[in-house]
């Protein structure tokens, strides 16, 4: 029997921070499905991510990729030489591939006409695994890997695959100029889908996808951080952040600039997790402009409650594995006051995570 949780307090802070839709599921029964009046799917920014990370357990379970470890170059054959055939698509999910990158997206991902040529073409600037960086523009070169394994474009690959079996059919997902999909966005799905997405994954694939790539892509699978699994962040709301002189030092030593280091300056000690992305915008320390590679804080991540992404606007998926939870919510652009909200998600996630706490 599932015990009765009080998800007043997440449904104020879902409203107050102008949500467009929030939907919870506790083993598998819905909780809350709230769409405030809205009968359109929101665009889940990068939770798109997640998504794909999906896509490719259910590409790998049908054959069409042997793993996360197949190198590029397999799809890619002008990728067989140098720093490029040591690229595989592990490094590709897990922001370590090592390919030059902008932060940015709007800066140079979007007024390319060809996402995927974008990051065939891109210059390294570190070894293949050796450095985190965030990277929009590896991530949709994901799409062009399953376009030529499956023979489908990702969005006709995840109707006839997965979407199409869980019975979700009200859907989009942008396509750039060329004519592919984008993997780092463009999704748009109503909460209680993405939800289900989610409850899926607490369902070990549930025979659409590997239990053991869920297992996988749902755990830290880069010793680079211990936070990223394949296109999935894993979990810590218990969190600490750490920020030291040597850290400090270590952001001169980049030349960073001066605003972000009197910024770090004055985040030196020890935070809890909740309050710590609250002081990174009170202070004005953006981690975004932090150059790749560079240790600007210890994290201590205590105990791994499941696993998660979030997107531009707010938008979140959280899956609690220990309290068998689901908890979508989404912005949509035009919501009024939907630019205030901009990225709340660490306080929804405090709020889940307060639900069984």
């Amino acid at each position: 029997m599932i015990p009765s949780l009080n998800l007043d307090p997440l449904i104020d802070q879902a409203r107050r921070t102008h949500s467009s839709a929030l939907c919870v599921l506790q083993g598998g029964h819905t909780l809350v499905d709230d769409t405030g009046g809205s009968r359109d799917p929101v665009e889940t920014m990068s939770v798109t991510k997640a998504v794909l990370s999906l896509l490719v357990g259910r590409a790998v379970t049908l054959g069409h990729l042997p793993g996360a470890d197949v190198p590029v170059a397999e799809f890619y054959p002008e990728w067989r030489q140098g720093r490029r055939a040591q690229v595989t698509l592990r490094h590709l999910m897990t922001h370590t591939s090592g390919l030059q990158n902008v932060p940015a997206a709007p800066q140079e991902i979007s007024p390319s006409p060809d996402f995927v040529q974008l990051a065939l073409c891109a210059e390294f600037q570190h070894a293949p695994g050796t450095a985190f960086s965030y990277n929009n523009k590896a991530v949709n070169l994901i799409c062009g890997v399953l376009r030529r394994a499956t023979g489908q474009h990702v969005d006709d690959f995840a109707r006839a695959e997965l979407f199409g079996p869980l019975g979700i059919h009200d859907f989009s997902w942008a396509r750039g100029a060329a004519g592919t999909p984008h993997g780092m966005s463009g999704l748009r799905l109503h909460a209680r889908d993405l939800a289900r997405l989610g409850h899926l994954t607490l369902r070990g694939g549930a025979d659409l996808i590997s239990p053991d790539w869920i297992h996988a892509s749902t755990r830290p699978a880069t010793p680079l951080t211990v936070r990223m699994g394949l296109l999935w962040w894993t979990w810590h709301p218990q969190a600490t952040y750490t920020v030291m002189d040597a850290h400090v030092q270590h952001l001169r030593d980049a030349q960073a600039s001066p605003g972000q280091i009197t910024a770090l300056t004055a985040l030196r000690g020890t935070h809890p997790r909740h309050a710590f992305h609250a002081q990174l915008r009170e202070v004005g320390f953006d981690p975004t402009q932090v150059p790749a590679g560079t240790r600007w804080l210890h994290e201590d991540p205590g105990p791994r409650r499941g696993w998660c992404h979030d997107g531009w606007l707010g938008q979140s998926l959280v899956v609690d594995a220990e309290a068998d939870l689901v908890a979508a919510r989404l912005i949509a652009a035009d919501q009024i006051g939907a630019a205030r909200a901009g990225s709340d998600w660490p306080d929804f996630m405090d709020a889940v995570f307060a639900l069984t706490r």
